[in-house]
C-alpha cells in the first residue's frame, strides 16, 4: 500500500511540475516564438534537392514538441523541440538535439539554442513516442552547442549564427556558421565549418540544404529517381564495342503536376533520349513514373505525354517550374510495368518486365521484355522485342546497354 501511495504522489508531483512549467512557458512566450516553433515542427526531407543534385544527400529531419523538466530559472520561457536528423535511407540518426526556441533580446527576434544529450542518454526515438511521453530532464542535457537568431521578413524567418559562428571541432574546423530560412513550406540551412585560416573544411560550397515539409515518405522511390537523375550515356560501351551498340544519351529531370499534394504517391522524371544511328538521329521523350506496385515492389513505367503542354527546355528550368506541369499533359499511362527489388549486396535495384513480357508492335514484334539493373548513376537495361515465333526482331542480342552518368 505504501509503495502504491508513493507512486501516486510521485506521479501527481510530476503532473504538477509539468503543469507549472507549461504555465510559465505560456506566460512568457510571444507569438513569434510560437509561430517559429510551429513552422519547424513536423517531418521534412531534402529528397527533391537530392534527386536534382547528386552532391546533396537525401536527409530526413523530424522536429517534435517535448517537455523539459528541472529547468534553470532563466530557462522557463520558450518552447522545446526534439531534433532527429538522418540520411533518409538509414535507420540511425547522425544528429539528435533538444532545441530551445525563445525570444531574443531585440524586439522581433527569435533565438534557437541546441543541446546534445549527456553521455549514455538516448533521445533518438523521442519523436516516435506519444507527446505525453516526450519528457526530458534538463539534467540529461549537455552544454549548449550553438545559438542562432532569426527575424521575420514578410512570411519568412531569416537568420543564423553571428558572424563569428559557433565553436566546432569537426573535420579540422575551429568554428561553424549557419544560415537559416523558415516558412510554411519548409526550411533551408547552410551549415559550414571553417579552419583557423578561414578555409571551408566541411559543408556544401554551392548553397544550403533545402528541406521540404512532407506528409509521408517512400525513401526508395526518392532513391531510385535520384539514381536516374542527370545526363547518362553509353559512350564507354560504344567505344569498346561499336558493332553491337549504338550511341544513346539520356537527360533525366524531375517534374510534377501543378497542384500535387505535399508528397505524391509517385515520383516523375522526364527523359529526353537521343539515339544516333548511321542513317539518322532519333529523339524520343517519355515520362518515367516510379511507384509502389500492389505487391509492394518498386514499379517503373515509361509514359508518353502531350509535348505541346511541356516546354522543350524543361530540364533547364528551375525545380519550381518543373513541378508545375499542366496535369493534362501527364494523363497518358503505359500498361507495361517493370518491377524492381533492392539488392543489398549489389547496392542496386534489379527488376524486369512480367514473366510473359509486355505487348508490343514495334518492328513486327508481339511482345517486349526487359531485364534491368539500376545503380547510382548507372542504368543497365537489356531490352528485347520478339515476334510471334519467338524470334528477336529488335534490341541488343549480346547483352544490356550500359548508361553511366556524365559528370559535368
Amino acid at each position: 500500500m505504501a509503495r502504491t501511495f508513493a507512486a501516486f504522489v510521485a506521479a501527481a508531483t510530476l503532473v504538477l511540475n509539468l503543469s507549472l512549467a507549461a504555465q510559465a512557458t505560456a506566460a512568457n512566450n510571444n507569438p513569434l516564438v510560437d509561430k517559429f516553433a510551429e513552422l519547424l515542427t513536423g517531418l521534412f526531407d531534402s529528397s527533391a534537392q537530392g534527386i536534382d543534385d547528386s552532391e546533396y544527400l537525401d536527409v530526413t529531419v523530424r522536429h517534435c514538441a517535448v517537455t523539459v523538466t528541472d529547468l534553470p530559472e532563466n530557462f522557463n520561457s520558450g518552447r522545446f523541440l526534439a531534433l532527429r536528423q538522418s540520411v533518409s535511407t538509414s535507420k540511425n540518426p547522425y544528429r539528435v538535439r533538444i532545441l530551445r526556441i525563445f525570444s531574443g533580446e531585440q524586439n522581433g527576434t527569435v533565438k534557437v539554442s541546441s543541446f546534445a544529450a549527456q553521455s549514455g542518454v538516448d533521445l533518438a526515438e523521442l519523436c516516435f513516442k506519444p507527446e505525453a511521453e516526450r519528457i526530458v530532464s534538463f539534467t540529461q542535457l549537455s552544454e549548449e552547442k550553438c545559438t542562432t537568431s532569426s527575424h521575420l521578413e514578410g512570411d519568412v524567418f531569416v537568420g543564423g549564427t553571428s558572424a563569428e559562428g559557433c565553436k566546432s571541432e569537426r573535420s579540422g574546423a575551429v568554428r561553424m556558421t549557419s544560415e537559416i530560412r523558415l516558412d510554411e513550406k519548409g526550411f533551408s540551412t547552410w551549415d559550414r565549418g571553417w579552419d583557423s585560416a578561414n578555409h571551408l573544411v566541411w559543408g556544401p560550397e554551392k548553397g544550403p540544404y533545402k528541406f521540404e515539409r512532407v506528409s509521408s515518405q517512400d525513401v526508395q522511390l526518392s532513391q531510385i529517381a535520384a539514381f536516374f537523375s542527370g545526363r547518362l550515356s553509353n559512350a564507354e560501351q560504344v567505344k569498346a564495342d561499336p558493332q553491337n551498340f549504338m550511341p544513346v544519351e539520356y537527360e533525366f529531370c524531375q517534374i510534377d503536376a501543378a497542384g500535387s499534394p505535399l508528397r505524391p504517391a509517385t515520383r516523375l522524371m522526364l527523359a529526353h533520349q537521343i539515339i544516333t544511328t548511321p542513317a539518322r538521329t532519333l529523339k524520343r521523350n517519355r515520362i518515367y513514373e516510379f511507384f509502389r506496385t500492389d505487391e509492394g515492389k518498386i514499379g517503373i513505367r515509361t509514359n508518353p505525354f502531350d509535348e505541346t503542354k511541356v516546354p522543350a527546355d524543361i530540364c533547364q528550368k528551375s525545380l519550381e517550374e518543373r513541378r508545375s506541369i499542366d496535369p493534362q499533359a501527364l494523363a497518358q499511362r503505359d500498361t507495361c510495368v517493370l518491377s524492381f527489388d533492392w539488392q543489398e549486396d549489389a547496392q542496386a535495384y534489379v527488376g524486369s518486365t512480367p514473366k510473359d513480357g509486355c505487348a508490343s508492335t514495334f518492328q513486327g514484334a508481339v511482345k517486349f521484355t526487359s531485364e534491368e539493373t539500376i545503380k547510382d548513376g548507372m542504368i543497365s537495361p537489356w531490352e528485347r522485342w520478339l515476334n510471334a515465333q519467338g524470334e528477336q526482331v529488335a534490341g541488343s542480342k549480346v547483352g544490356p546497354y550500359i548508361y553511366k552518368r556524365i559528370q559535368n
